[in-house]
């Protein structure tokens, strides 16, 4: 089940990246990214759409890990 865990983490990590490098590449915004909490950041439905499920998809993988440590899983 470790292998199901890196990978859901890696692959949400990479997924979220690679929404991150299409806006780089669109909007040529680096800054932008890397201060995601001033709110300036303009994604597309696309680009917004494919972080929100990177996300999920490592939020799963951090459920999953939680739930084999307290043996649920």
């Amino acid at each position: 089940m470790l292998i199901a865990t890196n990978t859901l983490l890696i692959l949400g990590l990479a997924i979220v990246l690679f929404s991150y490098s299409h806006y780089i590449r669109r909007t040529q915004d680096v800054r932008g990214v890397l201060m995601f909490w001033s709110r300036k950041l303009a994604l597309t439905s696309i680009e917004f759409r494919l972080q929100r499920f990177g996300i999920l998809v490592m939020l799963g993988g951090v459920v999953i890990r939680y739930l084999e440590v307290l043996r649920l899983f």
